[in-house]
């Protein structure tokens, strides 16, 4: 697509100015929030003026922005604990100066943000001599429509600021719904939306490649099948995900005197709706409920798991069933796969196979599970072994579990996510490699890789942090013991290293190299382009990730004077930032949407 069909179609959405940010971040902004590390070169706040798509949206204190370890500085970016949806974020990688090839967005899921789940990918591709941006989204359980209308709005913003054609987006679970709806949306699309037919950014063409990790283009039914997950979302003000009930008894429907009433944080549209994009990728799965399950134990323990899911009153609560969230979602995934993602763009889908989460809190098992979890979680490691090798029998793909696994299982360290079927922990692998959702019009998706790795594993895996991990748990055995085996995984899988591969742009002058490996149309010879080349498969380079003894070379981040080792103890400064996550959790816990 040239320039200048480009410049005829990015002012498709009149109301967005592409060229003035509302607010420009340069400062301890772009730092960590202790302020040790530069994650970003600047930070832009940008405001869509559209009223007839935009609104504001509800916020309760568990999800509203903070300042925070895992949130660096957003509130302060965004001004506003509570911003209007109308607003983005947009960072900017420490390298776009110096950096070239085809601009790459990442665009995070639900509860996240652009300084979290992709900053091991960011860092990587920037250190690759990539230009890399990330999108945070106003509401971090946001409209799925809104968001992709920031999507539309960011990419256009990194057209302006490169004079790039196209860019690469690469988006992670619930925030590949957002992208795939901008690249589906055209004049004859139907949303059942009026707001996003009449004002929405019909597809511009702006898109070279499109990666999805643990996206559930086939929906998600989370909260409907584990309906033990609503006692952590009782109260209205501080629980951080959505409840499938809309009221609760505490002393049973028997006594209906006594009723919580739970319309502000459910599914539906009534009351606050505080998490309104989480029905919108809700879909029936075809796996067995939990309930059904007695050989899972525990687990099979749930609340109501009938009444839940097909509606009505259960023994404590009143569900309107999943399907009548779905119906009030606009049976967004339906559309989703009719409307069809434009048969230009180059589609790739990444999905998890292994449900073992390395960022379980026992808190939260304890909310979820109840007094049934805190004696499980005290059991030796026979009891966690006989669980997972009836689930193995009865519902799941063998996944290689590792007795360092049982072992962090026992201590709460690990937290054995979806198994009802095979699944990443958070979505099931045949939801994530569901390509009808993208193919309606004809779009060919290039390759679906499944990888054995869990929902957010899949942001992180590569040779140096699985080497880090496996260290740490060779350090400390018999605390950290399970790190061996989630670092053994991610040598192998290096998910980071098939992101890198599959982004690669040919080499100037050459049409042949296709960026996937033993293509030897690239030479690897300086003499090709005239200048040091970023993607050389020359024998001195040996690439981001290849091992830890060979740190990837590249750009400096912020502070750094020369392109050696500063720039490479920032990227594992990246690195150690992430380790943590896996350890301690998250700020807040684990949030059980896509």
């Amino acid at each position: 697509m040239n320039l200048l069909l480009w410049a005829s179609l990015a002012g498709a959405t009149s109301d967005f100015d592409a060229t003035s940010p509302a607010q420009v971040f340069s400062g301890k902004q772009t730092f960590t929030q202790d302020g040790s590390i530069p994650l970003w070169s600047a930070i832009e706040r940008h405001t869509d003026p559209n009223a007839a798509l935009f609104a504001q949206e509800s916020f309760n204190q568990g999800i509203a922005w903070q300042d925070g370890e895992y949130s660096p500085w957003m509130k302060s970016c965004f001004g506003s604990s509570t911003p209007a949806s109308s607003d983005f974020l947009l960072h900017i990688g420490p390298n776009e100066a110096t950096a070239s090839g085809t601009p790459i967005l990442l665009v995070p899921g639900a509860g996240d943000n652009g300084s979290r789940g992709f900053i091991t990918l960011a860092s990587k591709m920037d250190q690759a001599g990539r230009p890399v941006y990330a999108v945070t989204f106003a509401h971090p359980h946001g409209d799925v429509f809104m968001q992709a209308e920031a999507v539309a709005n960011a990419i256009e913003r990194i057209q302006e600021r490169t004079g790039a054609a196209q860019v690469d987006v690469v988006s992670h679970s619930k925030g590949g719904i957002a992208t795939a709806v901008y690249l589906s949306h055209h004049s004859g699309a139907d949303w059942e939306h009026p707001a996003y037919t009449a004002h929405g950014t019909p597809y511009r063409g702006d898109v070279r490649r499109s990666v999805f990790i643990g996206t559930p283009l086939g929906g998600v039914d989370t909260l409907y099948r584990w309906s033990g997950n609503n006692y952590a979302a009782l109260d209205a003000e501080t629980t951080f995900s959505p409840s499938s009930w809309s009221a609760y008894y505490p002393y049973g429907t028997s006594a209906p005197a006594w009723v919580t009433d739970l319309s502000d944080q459910d599914m539906l549209a009534d009351g606050a709706d505080i998490f309104p994009g989480q029905r919108q990728i809700l879909a029936r799965q075809d796996h067995p409920l939990p309930g059904s399950m007695p050989w899972l134990g525990v687990y099979a323990v749930q609340q109501d798991w009938y009444t839940t899911y097909e509606g009505g009153f259960g023994f404590y609560s009143y569900s309107e069933g999943i399907d009548a969230a779905v119906v009030e979602g606009g049976k967004l995934l339906t559309h989703l796969g009719d409307n069809g993602a434009d048969p230009s763009v180059e589609l790739f889908i990444l999905a998890g196979t292994n449900p073992l989460m390395p960022n379980a809190t026992e808190t939260l098992l304890a909310q979820v599970f109840g007094q049934a979890w805190v004696d499980l979680s005290t059991s030796g490691t026979d009891l966690w072994a006989e669980l997972l090798a009836d689930a193995l029998g009865n519902t799941m793909e063998p996944f290689g579990l590792a007795q360092e696994e049982v072992q962090g299982l026992a201590q709460g360290k690990l937290l054995l996510g979806e198994i009802t079927g095979p699944s990443d922990g958070v979505v099931f692998t045949d939801s994530a490699t569901h390509t009808d959702a993208l193919t309606g019009r004809g779009a060919v998706v290039k390759e679906t890789r499944t990888a054995n790795l869990s929902h957010l594993d899949l942001l992180y895996a590569s040779t140096i942090t699985g080497s880090l991990l496996i260290a740490q748990g060779e350090a400390d055995p018999t605390e950290d013991g399970w790190k061996v085996a989630v670092g053994t995984r991610y040598q192998s899988e290096d998910t980071l290293g098939w992101v890198q591969g599959v982004l690669a742009d040919p080499e100037p002058g050459d049409t042949g190299d296709t960026g996937e490996p033993g293509d030897t149309a690239d030479t690897g010879n300086t003499a090709d382009s005239g200048s040091p080349e970023t993607g050389d498969t020359g024998p001195e380079d040996t690439g981001p990730g290849d091992s830890m003894a060979s740190p990837p070379d590249g750009g400096c981040s912020s502070g750094c004077s020369n392109n050696s080792s500063p720039a490479n103890g920032a990227f594992f400064a990246l690195i150690l930032l992430f380790l943590p996550f896996l350890r301690r959790g998250q700020s807040r816990p684990m949030e059980p949407q896509a």
